[in-house]
């Protein structure tokens, strides 16, 4: 774990106690899914440090009372097996064709709060440029099991391309560093830089000037939280104007 991130956590977390006066622990609760189990959405699920955390506190201050909004972390699959079964909640940082809802018709979505970016990853000695799909071709690539690679799956559902899942993006970077037979991994910009650090691997890798795709995120409610969306929705729409949030933000994204 990174101790100097950590420290500027817990430097926000109070921070934000001293500006955000209390939590309404009587207010009805909205259970956020998150299934990002990494930096920088979750850097410490135990101690309840990253993005993902900071944004439920500061939904929680902004609601004034109305709502208690809390972290619950789960893995994709079972997320995406359970919002089908009709699960109640929250996803944040999240894009709609991920949710098989390129419609925007199954579940409520607010407007995009962030830009994030999939990040190419090859050793410098074995550099890897990224230019169009035939770029994959005959090429074996790290990604991450249960996410979606819109232009990669369609070569490796063609034939041309191999792709290869990790449970983790820091699984995948250890692969690449260990010289397992990979010609890149997609690696999002934010666990990127974290884990990078962790394995002292800033100075072997390439990046591909073009990324695997660069995608708003948006976050999900299930169409019965029609209330919360709508207080949700007004926030979002003024965020980037909000200190707070940008305090919040600048912490944890590169």
């Amino acid at each position: 774990m990174n101790s100097f991130l950590i420290c500027r956590a817990f430097t926000l977390i109070v921070f934000l106690s001293t500006i955000f006066s209390h939590e309404a622990f009587s207010s009805p609760v909205v259970t956020i899914y998150e299934y990002h189990q990494f930096p920088p959405m979750v850097v410490s699920q135990s101690k309840r440090i990253g993005l993902s955390f900071g944004f439920a506190r500061y939904l929680t201050q902004e609601s004034k009372g109305k709502y208690r909004f809390d972290v619950k972390v789960v893995d994709m699959q079972t997320l995406q097996e359970n919002l089908d079964d009709g699960l109640s909640g929250m996803v944040i940082f999240v894009n709609p064709i991920w949710f098989s809802d390129n419609e925007m018709e199954k579940y409520l979505w607010t407007d995009s709060v962030l830009t994030l970016r999939d990040e190419i990853v090859s050793k410098k000695e074995k550099p890897f440029s990224y230019i169009d799909k035939n770029s994959f071709k005959g090429k074996i690539i790290g990604g991450i099991e249960g996410y979606t690679y819109p232009v990669l799956d369609e070569m490796v559902k063609l034939g041309n391309t191999s792709r290869v899942n990790a449970k983790s993006d820091l699984e995948n970077l250890k692969k690449l560093k260990e010289g397992v037979e990979l010609d890149a991994v997609i690696v999002n910009e934010g666990p990127l830089k974290f884990y990078s650090q962790i394995l002292g691997i800033e100075d072997d890798v390439f990046l591909s000037s073009q990324p695997s795709g660069e995608y708003k995120v948006k976050i999900l409610l299930t169409k019965d939280l029609l209330p919360v969306y709508q207080f949700v929705a007004e926030i979002i729409s003024k965020l980037d104007s909000d200190d707070d949030w940008v305090t919040l933000k600048n912490l944890y994204l590169p």
